[in-house]
């Protein structure tokens, strides 16, 4: 009986090994077909070489770990199914606005550059056109925070804001405390977040501003934060409009290490423009659009035209060509990353760019390379600390060849640069949210104003000028002689920063 029992044991047991053997083995042939067609997939989407490698390479080498990132973040349903929609949402509504408010311009104003520059931006992006404006360039963030302050207290009617990262520190509340104040003597609020970079920020932060009738509202809400923080499609503008009269637009978040207050970044550099004038119309109308998408709200109905749109916005008579540009994956076009490719291509005798991150696609890296090899003097500066490791290393990846056909880099060392700034010969300035990165010109919402005034380049200079001061000019014989681990490093951070 006992024999029989264990051999009862035995042979369960050995089917129950064969079985499991068998189903372990139906899972692997499934999971790898399932990779097989994953690839499929991603050639037949027929992407950039770049991404579609370096997902195959993924896929390839860490199979499970590929598939799952795959699965979170590989795919443009959302921007297949959602952003279909909102590209019609704003299409009708930005329409309604340029109706209401046609422009008749003279173009005896405009140089070579400029022109192609304003016929590109109108074709791309449907960016309009406006001249009677005034802008003001802050280049010390605290300086710049405080003007924000002061411009939301002067609000009368509403501010509108849009902003992807905010912390809930000292400096938030600052920003939230004025934003309850304004809410409380009854003027409209309404703010737009980023739910990814506002992934830290309280509850309690969040409904206070609700309890005192701020609209705060998050755009495109996510699940899984930590998965997240680097997915695609987010809100990456930072914009303040007061009245409709006024506007601030920069690279500058909220919080506190963005004023300097963290050991680790010290003196934070950043960019803003306070902008006044005809250009305000148009902010106003980028961010209309995206309250739309958020909230399902149309402010720009017939009868609120006048309201959220106002007609007295003159300035001094001033007349300051600007085009405000807005892009993102819900774009016909990749409208900035082809302004950045025509300018520096158009460009005849230098160009200066400041920005964070530098992670190039073929296109901008040849424009760069031809326009340096023509001859016109290329400077980029970028920060000489990380503050996201494998950005910075791929950035890296790209000195030698830019080195070596004679652009100069410079890495700033007074704290971390955070300004995006580039300066075309002179006569145009591009500042805004756009980091010079595939992120920016392919994934995140984004904003940028192309500014054509000479005035107003000669202050964006000055301040470039200032910051080469406290930078340092990499040397291209020794940059070469850097270590084999740097170079490793570099490669094997470049190799991935597609996905990133």
């Amino acid at each position: 009986m006992l024999i029989a029992s264990l051999t009862q044991i035995i042979v369960g047991g050995l089917v129950l090994e064969t079985f499991s053997k068998v189903t372990i083995r139906i899972i692997n042939i499934l999971f790898g077909i399932s990779i097989v067609l994953i690839i499929l997939i991603v050639v037949m989407e027929n992407g950039s070489p770049a991404t579609t490698m370096a997902w195959i390479l993924v896929l390839i080498f860490l199979p499970i770990i590929g598939f799952i990132l795959y699965l979170f973040f590989g795919r443009n349903w959302r921007k297949e199914r959602l952003f279909s929609k909102k590209d019609y949402a704003d299409t009708q509504l930005l329409a309604t606005y340029i109706q209401k408010y046609p422009l008749t311009i003279e173009d005896n104003w405009q140089t070579e550059l400029s022109a192609r520059l304003n016929k590109l931006l109108k074709n791309n992006s449907k960016a309009t056109l406006t001249v009677n404006n005034e802008v003001k360039l802050y280049s010390d963030t605290m300086e710049a925070f405080n003007a924000i302050l002061k411009g939301i207290s002067s609000a009368k009617h509403f501010v509108h804001m849009e902003y992807f990262s905010i912390f809930s520190d000292e400096t938030g509340y600052d920003m939230q405390k004025i934003l309850i104040q304004k809410a409380l003597e009854g003027v409209e609020v309404r703010f737009i977040y980023d739910d990814v970079g506002c992934w830290m920020l309280k509850k309690e932060f969040k409904q206070e501003l609700h309890n005192a009738g701020v609209e705060f509202v998050p755009f495109m809400p996510v699940w899984i934060p930590f998965l997240n923080s680097r997915i695609n499609y987010r809100n990456h503008r930072k914009l303040v409009i007061v009245d409709g009269k006024k506007a601030y637009l920069g690279g500058l978040n909220i919080g506190d290490k963005y004023l300097g207050k963290n050991s680790y970044y010290g003196y934070w550099r950043d960019s803003l423009a306070e902008i006044e004038g005809q250009a305000v119309l148009s902010l106003q109308a980028i961010f209309l659009a995206d309250w739309n998408f958020v909230t399902g709200k149309n402010l720009m109905q017939e009868t609120l035209l006048d309201k959220y749109l106002p007609t007295d916005i003159t300035v001094k008579d001033r007349f300051l060509p600007m085009q405000v540009v807005a892009n993102g994956p819900d774009s016909d076009y990749a409208s900035i990353m082809q302004l950045y490719f025509a300018a520096i291509t158009y460009a005849k005798h230098n160009i200066r760019i400041s920005t964070p991150y530098l992670i190039l696609n073929e296109t901008l890296l040849s424009a760069l390379k031809i326009a340096a090899i023509s001859d016109v003097k290329i400077q980029i500066m970028m920060p000489d600390k990380p503050d996201h490791f494998l950005v910075f290393w791929a950035s890296r990846s790209y000195f030698q060849q830019l080195l070596d056909v004679g652009v100069e880099i410079w890495t700033y060392h007074k704290g971390f640069n955070h300004s995006k700034i580039l300066i075309v010969d002179d006569e145009v300035l591009l500042i805004g949210t756009v980091n010079m990165d595939l992120r920016s010109f392919s994934h995140n919402f984004e904003l940028a104003a192309t500014i054509y005034d000479r005035n107003v380049c000669a202050e964006a200079i000055m301040h470039f000028e200032e910051d080469l001061m406290n930078s340092s000019k990499i040397n291209a014989e020794e940059f070469k002689q850097r270590s084999m681990l740097y170079k490793t490093r570099e490669s094997i951070c470049r190799l991935v920063s597609p996905l990133l």
